[in-house]
């Protein structure tokens, strides 16, 4: 598997970093993504009690859809909807009439009604909310997508159920969460890895599978944590012939 840092990967799908908003996305994680830290935390008193798990996510997956002109999105897990609204605004930005499916069945009514005060209401036209399981929401899809993100049951056998029910659903990008590297890989409940290392990307017509390393590689990192001490990711996986646009 390739590791490759988010930098990096966004300057060869074409991205200038000087461009990126760094406020968009700080914007929609302040409402949908920061973290607290407690009191009993060191960096509680040292740094603060907020901090920004991974909001580079939100800006892989708005560039993915940028710049391979994506123009659906298929999500396991909204959890507050980070990535949702990332890539809401990505299609709002690029002007495209974008299709977004997204699946937990923790959603929570009255959360997505207060967050409709805070985003714009055209964002909310793309989304589809669907209540439910992933093993029993995804049976019941036929469509494909654009661009599959996996970051519902973290265990091995969810892990399993979500990719053997989305592996023929996307044609261009799919996206895991949470990738730990062998030596830090919680057993208990972070097994994503487990099942990705079984994924015969060659198979899935795919090339060879990229590990991002992603958590606060772009935003700031009060932990100071150098980029050889991160050891985990997202691992994506591309179709083979996919390219970016080329029509800027």
């Amino acid at each position: 598997m390739k590791h490759i840092h988010i930098k990096q990967k966004l300057e060869a799908i074409g991205v200038s970093l000087d461009s990126i908003s760094m406020g968009n996305f700080d914007y929609i994680g302040e409402f949908t993504a920061k973290r607290d830290r407690k009191p009993d935390d060191p960096l509680y008193h040292k740094v603060g009690s907020f901090y920004r798990a991974n909001y580079e996510r939100g800006i892989m997956i708005y560039y993915l859809i940028r710049q391979f002109n994506l123009s659906s999105f298929l999500e396991i897990g909204f959890g507050r909807g980070y990535s949702t609204f990332c890539a809401a605004r990505a299609f709002h930005d690029a002007g495209t009439n974008g299709k977004i499916t997204t699946i937990d069945p923790n959603l929570d009514e009255n959360y997505l009604k207060a967050l409709q005060t805070v985003f714009p209401k055209d964002w909310f036209s793309y989304i589809t909310f669907v209540k439910d399981l992933s093993k029993n929401a995804l049976p019941k899809i036929e469509e494909k997508f654009d661009l599959v993100y996996i970051d519902g049951d973290h265990s091995y056998a969810g892990t399993k159920i979500d990719w053997d029910l989305t592996k023929n659903m996307f044609k261009s990008h799919l996206l895991f969460d949470d990738y730990h590297l062998p030596e830090k890989e919680d057993k208990g409940t972070i097994q994503c890895s487990l099942l990705i290392d079984e994924v015969d990307w060659k198979k899935e017509n795919c090339e060879e599978p990229e590990l991002l390393i992603l958590d606060r590689r772009l935003f700031f990192d009060d932990r100071r944590f150098t980029d050889e001490q991160i050891n985990y990711g997202q691992v994506l996986l591309t179709k083979k012939g996919v390219s970016v646009r080329d029509d800027w």
